[in-house]
């Protein structure tokens, strides 16, 4: 990702393609939403790209499992951050807008805030 990690290490990872390949961030590098994504990462999608991705937050505390949603959706923007980054943003929109996975969604996004905050 972009953000170098903190010493408490990443807060989230992204798994492609049912785990073909996998990145991890920070709390900065991912924007939730109830339609979609805005992903930071080395990874550059064509437009109109379909992805099935896990979004997985890590446990905040040792006693605490991780949260992940598996959610399907389309690139509709991919852009370079900065010419010197060898990083892009990604605008990802969720093909699957069903109220179980917006819950799911939520509560990925939930450990996100909460792990932000400890940090």
């Amino acid at each position: 990702m972009c953000s170098s990690c903190d010493t408490h290490g990443p807060d989230f990872t992204v798994y492609l393609d049912y785990g073909i390949d996998c990145c991890f961030g920070n709390h900065g590098d991912l924007s939730i939403s109830e339609r979609g994504i805005v992903l930071r990462s080395r990874w550059h999608f064509p437009l109109g790209t379909q992805l099935a991705i896990r979004i997985c937050a890590h446990p905040v505390t040792p006693e605490d499992c991780p949260v992940c949603e598996d959610l399907t959706g389309m690139v509709v923007s991919c852009e370079r951050m900065e010419d010197r980054y060898s990083c892009f943003e990604a605008t990802i929109l969720f093909l699957d807008v069903t109220l179980p996975a917006q819950q799911g969604l939520g509560r990925v996004a939930d450990r996100l805030d909460l792990a932000s905050q400890v940090s």
